[in-house]
This record gives C-alpha cells, sequence and structure tokens, in this order.
C-alpha cells in the first residue's frame, strides 16, 4: 500500500516538479508534500542549478509538534 502511494506521488513530483509540494524553506529550497488518506508527508530538496529533485524523507502525519521537529531534522541535516 505504502510503495503504491509513494510511486503516485513520486509521479506527481515527475510531471509538476519540485512547485507539487508546499515551500517550507526559501534558502534550502525544502518542500513538504501531503497525502490525506492514508496521511503521509514527503519531504524533499529541489537543486536549481541541475533541476533536480532528492527525496529525503516521508512520514506518516502526526501532531504539528511532531512535524515541527522533523522539519527542523531535515534542515539540520542538509545545513551540515
Amino acid at each position: 500500500m505504502t510503495k503504491g502511494l509513494l510511486t503516485k506521488m513520486f509521479n506527481k513530483l515527475e510531471l509538476i516538479g519540485p512547485y507539487a509540494g508546499k515551500l517550507l524553506d526559501t534558502q534550502l529550497f525544502l518542500y513538504e508534500l501531503k497525502n490525506m488518506r492514508p496521511p503521509l508527508r514527503l519531504y524533499y530538496k529541489h537543486n536549481i542549478h541541475t533541476n533536480e529533485l532528492y527525496i529525503l524523507e516521508f512520514e506518516m502525519k502526526h501532531s504539528q509538534e511532531t512535524q515541527s521537529t522533523s522539519i527542523s531534522r531535515i534542515k539540520k541535516k542538509l545545513k551540515s
């Protein structure tokens, strides 16, 4: 089930590009793509110079607090 859902999300990214999701950080070009049922979040980075998308992480939706810690952790990884 998760594999099929991720495949659909990847196809959407391939068709629409980085604008398929919501921009979370303008300096790191970090994006989030959400799915409602089942609740899933996919985080990816857009490299402007090569026009490539890098899938960083996916997780089931949780509370706002958990989402904030996930985003902070991903930002920390990208900055180092």
